[in-house]
């Protein structure tokens, strides 16, 4: 099993940091666009591939959807917005559904108060942050990444990766909104990294718990 953890998994967890980290050094590049495109969305288009060798289920198969459809949403947001965030919302109903098979049965009043905070405080944030760079965002795809940030920080996977990790999504998210589409922008540079960093501990922390617990759904 460790030999095949190496050969299976592992390359294609390296090879999306590697990808993350060549797209955070060569975003503002004067790479042709179609070269962009693609180098912004292998990072987690091959932490699905990783997610999907690491744990076999429909669990990590929802949980790839979410990452591979965020990376292509993320790539066309700018090129192609309403399949960008088209893709971005469908993506994080994904997740929602997932975390919500995965709720705590029994949920204290700090679990439910913050899952209250993060439903309806992520779409206050991007509308905020959207109308400060003057920029349009839809309500709709800030409900649906608040909604599955609230139902990962109640689900039954460890709150410290996998709730940290959305809440990172989102952080990432809000920021990315902030920057308005400013490549030069502070904001947008700060962006990618907790989005990646995001979805990289969330993905591990899911696929690492479900193959402790050693069932298949």
């Amino acid at each position: 099993m460790p030999k095949r953890a190496l050969i299976e998994r592992r390359p294609w967890l390296l090879a999306s940091i590697l990808m993350a980290a060549a797209w955070a050094w060569l975003q503002d590049s004067a790479l042709p666009g179609l070269y962009l495109l693609v180098l912004n969305a292998a990072p987690l288009l091959l932490l699905a591939v990783y997610a999907v060798l690491r744990h076999r289920g429909n669990d990590t198969r929802s949980l790839a959807g979410m990452l591979a459809l965020q990376g292509i949403g993320s790539a066309l947001w700018y090129y192609a917005p309403v399949i960008g965030l088209n893709a971005l919302l469908v993506a994080y109903l994904l997740g929602l559904t997932l975390f919500l098979v995965h709720r705590q049965p029994v949920v204290d009043a700090g679990g439910r108060v913050s899952a209250l905070v993060l439903t309806l405080g992520t779409p206050l944030l991007c509308y905020v942050a959207a109308d400060r760079a003057g920029v349009p965002f839809p309500l709709f795809l800030g409900l649906g990444l608040g909604g599955m940030a609230a139902s990962a920080w109640i689900s039954t996977f460890p709150r410290q990766r996998v709730g940290f990790g959305a809440a990172l999504i989102l952080a990432g998210v809000v920021l990315e909104i902030a920057g308005g589409g400013s490549a030069a922008s502070v904001l947008r540079l700060a962006a990618w990294p907790l989005f990646y960093l995001g979805n990289l501990v969330l993905a591990t922390g899911v696929t690492g718990e479900l193959q402790l617990r050693g069932g298949k759904r």
